[in-house]
């Protein structure tokens, strides 16, 4: 027999991933781009607590704030300062359709086949910890990891640098 907890922790995640899914879709089948941005941010805050559910309370947070803020802002913007009357060329066409659908068949019957021949766990091999999981992962990149850690921040730096000297030079 199922123990409440258990019953509730099953409910919410597939009630999220649901959202999720309803949410992803929504970002497909929307007719106007602000709105496929809205579902968009049902599907991310859906992916959040769906993280914060198995135990990743870090995971989480970080897709609250960064996707869900600011990537979503980001867009929201551009979205608001593009014209509204942009003239696109034609570029539907019988074979571009036709490459798309069997584009699509096989990214399905690849996808289809991997989660049908994969050997998935029965059972979860640790429990989720009762604590959260920033002091761990804090710990690695203060230990284990700080060198890559500081290597990669030195990159971003680098990148942003030379991305403000090519915004510069094009003024």
């Amino acid at each position: 027999m199922i123990a409440p907890t258990e019953a509730l922790v099953a409910g919410s995640f597939y009630t999220f991933a649901a959202i999720a899914l309803a949410g992803a879709i929504g970002v497909v089948l929307a007719r106007k781009v602000f709105h496929s941005a809205l579902f968009l941010v049902l599907t991310l805050a859906s992916l959040a607590a769906t993280f914060v559910i198995l135990g990743a309370d870090f995971l989480g947070a970080v897709q609250i704030v960064i996707y869900v803020g600011a990537i979503t802002v980001l867009i929201l913007f551009g979205i608001m300062l593009t014209p509204r009357n942009v003239e696109l060329p034609e570029s539907s066409g019988v074979g571009r359709s036709t490459a798309g659908v069997f584009v699509a068949a096989a990214v399905f019957i690849v996808s289809t086949t991997v989660i049908v021949t994969s050997q998935w766990p029965r059972s979860m091999s640790t429990p989720i910890p009762d604590r959260p999981t920033t002091e761990a992962i804090g710990q690695g990149l203060f230990t284990t990891y700080a060198l890559p850690f500081e290597m990669a921040s030195i990159l971003l730096l680098i990148a942003m640098i030379g991305a403000i000297v090519i915004a510069r030079e094009e003024q």
